[in-house]
């Protein structure tokens, strides 16, 4: 066989499989190219834009109700969001949360700080102070209460005294009569003290108080929490976060017009985005149409070396 004969017989094959292939590529590349309209002599040519350019809203338009519809509905986002996975991952979220903060050495003010800001924390502290020193200012402005701490010392004295022979000596040395007397005086001795040196004392005591946990460290607080209450904690949040999921859910998914948000997207991006965005996707499948193109060009190919011969 000469070398003619050969060509004669593979270049049908060859020639079929490559327009095969070419025409199948430039198919798909046709599905997206041109991105514009093209004029010759004013007449609109064949073909242009491609496929999807031309299309592009519609295609916006279908892909945002099919997810809308199919995708992202209550019950399927529901099951994804209420799956044993991830209600696992909620659950080590709060845990490394509470571990990172009984790791804290920070301060309780430096660390609020942080997310609040200065200012909003030290007003936020200015104005516990100034309810607690309002509080304090009401209640020792009372007059009963001097009278109520008189008769609560003077029921204990009783009580301490006691039923024996002492102590109904030492209750009947103190008549009732006594009692009445000695009781105002008590109160308003403790009313002067409580206004006085009483009030400072009390104020003070909340300034340290307000301070010593304001200055404690978020370590020193969070420390004291049980693994119990840990664990009441995960399950608690686990449990809001259902209720709201449950609850919520449908009715965000509603207010949402997914298919208006998917679709403007779409609408949003340039043709190369695109472009690329469905040659990402589908990239394999189309490599294989080209392929398979190139193979039914080949066969063609065959069976016309066949019919000649």
């Amino acid at each position: 066989m000469e070398i003619f004969d050969i060509v004669r017989l593979f270049a049908p094959v060859a020639l079929g499989g490559l327009i095969g292939a070419f025409t199948n590529y430039l198919a798909i590349k046709m599905l997206f190219r041109p991105y514009n309209e093209k004029r010759l002599f004013g007449v609109v040519v064949p073909f242009t834009p491609g496929i999807v350019p031309k299309r592009k809203n519609e295609l916006a338009r279908a892909i945002g109700g099919v997810v809308s519809k199919n995708l992202v509905d209550a019950e399927g986002v529901s099951k994804m969001l209420l799956s044993e996975e991830t209600i696992n991952k909620l659950k080590s979220k709060v845990d490394e949360i509470i571990r990172s903060f009984q790791s804290n050495e920070e301060s309780l003010q430096s660390f609020f700080s942080k997310y609040a800001g200065d200012e909003r924390v030290n007003a936020l502290m200015s104005r516990v102070k100034n309810n607690l020193e309002n509080k304090v200012d009401e209640v020792v402005s009372d007059d009963n209460i001097g009278k109520t701490i008189a008769v609560s010392a003077m029921s204990a004295f009783d009580d301490r005294v006691g039923d024996g022979f002492v102590g109904l000596l030492t209750k009947n040395m103190l008549a009732d009569s006594i009692k009445d007397k000695i009781t105002p005086k008590l109160a308003n001795m403790i009313n002067d003290v409580m206004r006085g040196d009483g009030k400072r004392m009390i104020l003070n005591i909340v300034d340290t108080e307000i301070d010593r946990f304001a200055n404690g460290s978020v370590a020193s607080w969070t420390s004291r929490i049980s693994d119990e209450k840990i664990e009441e904690l995960k399950n608690g949040v686990v449990r809001l976060y259902s209720e709201k999921v449950t609850t919520e859910l449908p009715r965000l998914l509603k207010t949402i017009n997914i298919s208006k948000v998917v679709e403007d997207k779409i609408q949003s991006m340039d043709m190369p985005t695109v472009e690329k965005l469905v040659l990402d996707v589908a990239n394999n499948e189309l490599s294989m149409l080209v392929w398979f193109g190139g193979l039914l060009g080949a066969i063609i190919g065959i069976a016309n070396v066949f019919f000649i011969a």
